[in-house]
């Protein structure tokens, strides 16, 4: 009976993410707009002063921390649909069905971390066709993406939560989003910056996601990339845990 449960709970979470993602691919423009911005830093960011031209060394450093970015902005998005959705009194309408709370938060969850990996992986294939970057380990790259893309998504549930209307999950998530994007390593070393930024920044999980990307793209140093790898985890956990609870809340007033 148990193992009937589980699978029914899986399955219902299959089929709300199956349809965010479908909803989220409908539109084209959403997604060519979405993946421009990503595009358009890794090509301003490529540029140093003094050179004609895109930087060759720069660009193997930027490139993994953008595509920690993009899953980062890609996760965060998806997630707030769960916002849309609770402005509109769709959350009702699934509870009116068979469908538990915690499958409608597990299927949100799972199609967060799908678009954000999907996201981050287009931009792993540009930025690898456009600069001719080779990874050390791709395999590693596409699991630190997964991690940081369940991370990310964790901290979109926690907003969602936060937020009463669309507008103000936006307002929350930028405020989150953009100082994490400069904080994070995404385009420069965090120990260059002055203190006590370096220390702000390792509480971001986007910089363990960008050094992770970076030694699995760049040198394979296992003991960095495990390190990252377990503190992605754990932010995952904890923040899935915190969002999952206000969510469960609201859901069940």
């Amino acid at each position: 009976m148990k193992t009937f449960k589980m699978f029914t709970l899986l399955a219902h979470s299959v089929y709300i993410a199956e349809n965010d993602l479908r909803q989220s691919f409908k539109s084209v423009r959403h997604i060519v707009w979405s993946l421009l911005f990503p595009i358009f830093m890794m090509f301003t960011f490529s540029f140093r002063y003094g050179i004609s031209g895109p930087d060759p060394t720069f660009s193997t450093f930027l490139i993994p921390g953008i595509v920690g970015m993009t899953a980062m902005f890609g996760s965060i998005n998806e997630t707030m649909s769960i916002v849309w959705d609770k402005s509109l009194g769709v959350f009702d309408r699934i509870l009116a069905a068979p469908v538990s709370s915690t499958s409608i938060i597990v299927g949100k969850t799972m199609a967060g971390a799908v678009m954000g990996v999907i996201s981050a992986l287009v931009l792993l294939f540009i930025g690898s066709l456009l600069f001719n970057i080779s990874f050390v380990n791709i395999g590693l790259v596409i699991v630190i993406v997964v991690l940081a893309s369940f991370s990310f998504t964790g901290i979109g549930t926690i907003i969602s939560g936060l937020a009463s209307e669309p507008r103000e999950a936006m307002m929350l998530s930028n405020l989150l989003r953009f100082p994490m994007m400069f904080l994070g390593g995404v385009f420069f070393d965090v120990w260059t910056m002055p203190m006590p930024l370096p220390y702000i920044a390792r509480v971001l999980p986007l910089t363990y996601a960008t050094e992770a990307l970076r030694a699995a793209s760049m040198s394979g140093d296992m003991a960095v990339i495990l390190f990252d790898a377990v503190v992605l985890l754990a932010y995952t956990a904890g923040t899935m845990i915190i969002g999952s609870k206000m969510l469960m809340r609201l859901m069940t007033r």
